[in-house]
């Protein structure tokens, strides 16, 4: 798998990854919005892992998200199999905040699993207080379900129907 944009590479994760994923994970405000835990670098590690075998389960996961002149790895988007359905999320490295990278690639995958993976629909679940990714799901077309707690913060639920991208 392999998509590319203006500005951007979006591939499989693979082992190679790890150390720069943790990077960005070791970040506070990279996770604020998730559980506020930064991970270290065994947990970051586990989740590129969690998605290489998502790939090979389910044919889709989170993708690495590459800049295209220096193939630096800035963060991840895509899909991953939840007890709620398929979730569509993405997380970026502070210094690639504020560029439309995040919407750029978001719109790139949502494409992607849909015209290629053939989903029938996704759903986002944000931080109510992530204005950045609020942002992103709304200029997508995502559609608010409800409010409700998620992982102890008050979420968002917005869900993407294959309907809607046809």
């Amino acid at each position: 798998m392999l998509l590319e944009t203006n500005r951007l590479i979006i591939e499989y994760f693979n082992s190679n990854d790890i150390s720069d994923w943790a990077k960005i994970e070791s970040d506070a405000d990279v996770r604020r919005f998730v559980d506020g835990k930064v991970l270290s670098s065994k947990e970051a590690g586990e989740y590129v892992e969690i998605n290489i075998r998502q790939y090979q389960t389910h044919g889709y996961g989170r993708y690495a998200v590459r800049l295209k002149d220096n193939r630096k790895l800035i963060g991840m988007c895509g899909f991953l199999n939840e007890p709620y359905g398929i979730d569509f999320g993405y997380r970026y490295s502070k210094d690639s905040w504020g560029k439309g990278l995040g919407f750029e690639a978001a719109k790139e995958v949502l494409e992607y699993g849909f015209s290629k993976l053939a989903l029938e629909k996704v759903l986002g679940l944000t931080s109510e207080q992530n204005v950045g990714s609020i942002r992103i799901l709304e200029k997508l077309g995502f559609k608010f379900e409800e409010k409700l707690l998620f992982n102890n913060t008050k979420a968002l639920k917005y869900s993407f129907t294959r309907n809607k991208f046809l």
